[in-house]
C-alpha cells in the first residue's frame, strides 16, 4: 500500500511536470515528452465527383524509404513522425495513387492538417485544397497554411504533393 502511495505521488508530479512543460517551454515538451503523433489530420477524397471513404483505400507512409505506420480512424490520417525528414503518404484506390508529403524540418515538430483530394480522371488532375499548421522553432503555433494546388497526374514529382508550411 505504501509502494502504491509513493508511486501515485510520483506519477502525478511527472504530470504536473509535463503539463508545466507544455505552457512554459513548449520546444522541451514537444521535443521529448509528447506522446501523440506529430503528423494528424482529416483527408476527404473524391474521384470525378464520387466521394470515397479513407476505409476504401490502401494507405501507406514512407519516410527515409522505409515504411511507417499511418493509423486511419474514419477520415482521420496520422503517424507518429518523431524523426527530421519527408514523410510521405501514398493513397491508392482503383489504380489511381494520390502521393503527397510533409517535411519535419525537426525531429519535433507536430502537424495538424485538413486536406481535400479532388481527382478528374477525364481532366488527369488532382486537386487539393485545405490548410495546415505546424510550429515553429521555439514550440509555438504557426498561422495556419491554406493550400490550393492543382496537379495533372505527369506533373506529380516522384516526392508527391508538398504539404507542409515548412
Amino acid at each position: 500500500m505504501k509502494n502504491a502511495k509513493i508511486l501515485s505521488v510520483i506519477a502525478v508530479i511527472f504530470i504536473i511536470a509535463g503539463i508545466s512543460a507544455k505552457f512554459f517551454m513548449p520546444s522541451l515538451f514537444y521535443g521529448y515528452i509528447y506522446p501523440f503523433s506529430r503528423i494528424k489530420g482529416s483527408v476527404s477524397i473524391t474521384v470525378d465527383g464520387k466521394n470515397i471513404p479513407l476505409s476504401d483505400c490502401k494507405i501507406s507512409c514512407i519516410h527515409q524509404d522505409k515504411k511507417e505506420k499511418a493509423h486511419v480512424i474514419g477520415s482521420r490520417l496520422s503517424t507518429r513522425a518523431g524523426k527530421y525528414g519527408r514523410y510521405k503518404f501514398i493513397i491508392e484506390h482503383d489504380g489511381i495513387e494520390i502521393p503527397f508529403y510533409f517535411y519535419q524540418s525537426n525531429s519535433w515538430n507536430c502537424e495538424k492538417f485538413e486536406l481535400s483530394f479532388s481527382v478528374d480522371t477525364e481532366k488527369r488532375t488532382i486537386s487539393c485544397t485545405g490548410w495546415t499548421r505546424g510550429l515553429d522553432e521555439k514550440g509555438f503555433k504557426e498561422e495556419k497554411l491554406d493550400i490550393v494546388r492543382t496537379i495533372t497526374f505527369d506533373d506529380i514529382s516522384p516526392e508527391g504533393i508538398g504539404i507542409s508550411s515548412v
